[in-house]
Formats: structure tokens, sequence, C-alpha cells
């Protein structure tokens, strides 16, 4: 807990102590974890894959169908499908990215994929585009909203009536695809965690 300077310790442990029953409340509604492992399903681009594991010395992750086939050590599994998502978001969005600054003939300056907590995307002063690997795990036109939208920010640094204009011209289905993120985002954040993830959240 951080507290401003103008309030004491004490007085920030009795505001803490009242709210102890909120605080575990919504603890209660934190969606569990959903690790990386075998036999776990998982999203991608909205449709469902099934993680199939395979120990080996050397990672290697392709798609079959409804299945990631996971060539790994068991200690790597996690990281090598999280590394196989970061991948894939960065073709994705590349493409849609290319497509749609092509579009406003603003090309944008760098591109970069991260796991961001905060922000699904951004666009920087200059141009950079960032976004969350975690978006490739939704639905296609929840994609393509959130690239439209990042790229619709190298015409207009703001969220003004001109700016939603031409998020609308680069994405169809624009409405839609804020509304999925605005609803289901927070659950793309499960994916990925380990089962004690959530034990040390909770103590903390």
């Amino acid at each position: 807990m951080v507290l401003p300077g103008r309030l004491s310790e004490k007085k920030g442990i009795t505001f803490l102590n009242d709210k102890v029953a909120w605080l575990e409340e919504r603890l209660e509604k934190y969606p569990d974890p959903i690790p990386f492992e075998d036999g776990r399903v998982v999203p991608f681009l909205g449709e469902p894959l099934t993680i199939r594991h395979k120990d080996a010395k050397r990672a290697d992750v392709r798609r079959d169908k409804d299945q990631l086939i996971v060539t790994a050590p068991q200690a790597r599994l996690s990281k090598a499908v999280r590394d196989w998502y970061k991948r894939e978001a960065g073709c994705e969005i590349t493409i849609l990215a290319k497509q749609k600054s092509t579009m406003l003939d603003r090309p944008y300056g760098r591109l970069t994929i991260r796991d961001t907590r905060s922000r699904w995307g951004s666009c920087s002063a200059n141009g950079n585009l960032n976004f969350s690997w975690r978006v490739v795990m939704a639905p296609n036109y929840v994609l393509d909203y959130l690239v439209a939208h990042e790229v619709a920010h190298l015409v207009e640094m703001n969220h003004s009536a001109s700016f939603w204009n031409i998020v609308e011209q680069l994405s169809n289905d624009f409405n839609k695809g804020r509304k999925w993120l605005r609803l289901n985002g927070h659950e793309l954040h499960r994916y990925g965690l380990e089962a004690s993830a959530r034990d040390e959240r909770e103590s903390e």
C-alpha cells in the first residue's frame, strides 16, 4: 500500500483493516491463472489450441490444426509457448500495421512487441508502435481494431471525433473489437501464469 505524504502510517493501516472484507471479495473474483502446460487449452486469434508437449533437448513450437505442438525440456515449456506467441503476434501485427499505415500514407517508426499490462498498444510522438503480444489471443476483429487504433494515432494524437473517424475507416468492426477488449481483455492476462502467481499476489 502506497500512502500520500500527508497521511500517517497509522491511518493507512486503519483504512486497510476497514477494507479487508472488500479486498477478500475482490480476490475471490480474480480469475485463476492458466499456465502453459501439456493439455491446457489456450486461444489464438479467438480459436482454441490444445498444448501438446513432447520432451526434447531443443525447443520448437508449431501449430497443427487445433493443437500447439511443443517440443522442449519441461523447464522451458512455458517460455517456448510464450516466445511462440510473441513471434506470431509480431507477424500478425506487422502485416496489419503496414496495410493500415499505407492506407493513411503515414509510415510508422519502430514496432515493438511486449508484455504490457496497462495498455494493449500505444503510439509514441515519433511514430513508434508498441503492442502487447497477448492481443494475438483475441479474435481477429479485436486485433484489427487495436492496430487501427494505434495507426490512427499517426495522424491524430488524441481521441477526438476526427480520430475515431480514422479508426472507422481502418477497421470495419472497430466498435465490436473495442467492446470485446473492454469486457474480456483482462482474461488474456491469465495465460502463461504459474498457479503460484495468484498465491504470491494474494500474499502481497
